[in-house]
């Protein structure tokens, strides 16, 4: 009676998992063909090409830069870079002059550090107690 026992419940967890292995994959067609990303799930990652440097002027640092290699100081294009035997780049219009000059500098390090000592200062200053008129 146990061996027959033992012997029924092999051939059905042989069966059965010859079961769960039988369906073949079906071939990928051209309509069903999905693009599968390694990722955790709930995040999604976007392969996109690298951005390139943006053409013509921008103003960094302090001074206007070009993507050639020029520079545009005190109303003159300057070249800084190597030799590319073109002509030189229209300087930076009105408009992004001014423009340039209208943002709000970073402030420097001693300047942010000054504001942290203030700020500091002024969450160290010991508050008056609050006079809620308990009579304990």
């Amino acid at each position: 009676m146990i061996q027959n026992t033992i012997l029924l419940l092999v051939c059905a967890s042989f069966t059965t998992a010859v079961t769960l292995n039988a369906k073949p994959k079906p071939a990928p067609s051209s309509k069903n063909v999905k693009k599968e990303t390694t990722s955790v799930p709930g995040t999604k990652i976007k392969l996109a090409p690298a951005t390139p440097l943006p053409e013509g002027w921008s103003f960094a640092n302090g001074a206007w830069i070009h993507s050639d290699g020029y520079k545009y100081v005190n109303g003159q294009v300057i070249r800084a870079g190597s030799q590319t035997h073109k002509l030189p780049p229209k300087p930076p219009t009105k408009a992004d002059l001014d423009a340039a000059k209208k943002r709000k500098s970073p402030p420097s390090a001693a300047d942010a550090a000054a504001a942290k000592a203030v700020e500091r200062e002024r969450n160290l200053r010991p508050r008056p107690a609050s006079q809620t008129g308990t009579n304990l």
